[in-house]
């Protein structure tokens, strides 16, 4: 098991609410019923918001059908997700997060989802999904495995699928110090044990990685399975800059701008 899964198994065993948030708000001691129900109303109006810049943006005719959340972590994106397609498969690496995901979409009485912590699911070829999400994933993972999934994910959709992906691009306020502390942190188990001990953590507090993403490999990823339609929107939460892309795997000329067509 790669250290990543390892570190993502003990999230979702000891805190795996709080993990796929970040907000004390979702710790486990804080999980009451009302809170519960506030954890997954806010992703059903975070998905309408996704359609409508969809419909918006890119494909006002887009219906969801069969649909793929990546990094699915307890369910919080894919069970809304379920309310508006025929079928919705999450994949997580962390067993305890799909065991969790599970048991949510039960409790909804969902039987049009499926959870899997078996990501070799993505490399079968099997073009079936119209709409793939992953949102705050890839950033925990490191960037040139991160690129080969994302290629995979993007290679699964079909004609005319919509994508919508996160990526962090740039962290704003990291030292040249605190740079060289996590590369080390992240290559050298020892080292990250130490220096867990060194800021008050237990010597196997699992790290929390977070990975920038060149948008040119990802720009060139989407040109080569002709995802020519896109937009994208920024974000950023505290000093971390990313970018939301929309895109659809629409067939379009990469001509110079001088011969630009109509926008499809």
């Amino acid at each position: 098991m790669n250290s990543g899964k390892q570190n993502w198994e003990n999230f979702g065993k000891n805190d795996p609410y709080y993990w796929v948030t970040n907000s004390n708000k979702y710790r486990k001691g804080n999980l009451t019923q009302d809170v519960r129900k506030d954890f997954f109303d806010s992703a059903d109006i975070y998905i309408e918001s996704i359609f409508s810049i969809i419909r918006s943006h890119l494909d006002s005719t887009f219906t969801p059908e069969n649909a793929l959340d990546f990094g699915c972590g307890v369910g919080r994106v894919a069970i809304p997700l379920a309310r508006h397609c025929k079928y919705v498969l999450g994949i997580d690496v962390a067993e305890s997060m799909v065991a969790e995901a599970k048991k949510n979409s039960n409790e909804f009485q969902l039987d049009n989802t499926d959870f899997s912590a078996n990501t070799n699911l993505l490399s079968s070829g099997d073009k079936r999904f119209n709409f793939i999400h992953s949102i705050y994933v890839f950033q925990h993972i490191r960037t040139q495995k991160g690129l080969q999934i994302f290629s995979q994910l993007v290679d699964g959709l079909k004609e005319n699928g919509v994508g919508m992906f996160h990526f962090i691009t740039y962290q704003s306020i990291k030292s040249i110090k605190k740079r060289i502390i996590y590369w080390l942190s992240v290559h050298i188990p020892l080292f990250k044990g130490l220096n867990n001990i060194r800021t008050g953590k237990s010597f196997f507090t699992p790290m929390y990685e977070m990975n920038n993403y060149p948008l040119n490999k990802v720009f060139e990823i989407l040109r080569e399975q002709e995802c020519s339609h896109m937009y994208a929107r920024y974000t950023k939460e505290g000093p971390y800059n990313g970018v939301m892309l929309f895109f659809q795997k629409k067939r379009g000329d990469h001509g110079d701008f001088i011969s630009l067509k109509d926008i499809p």
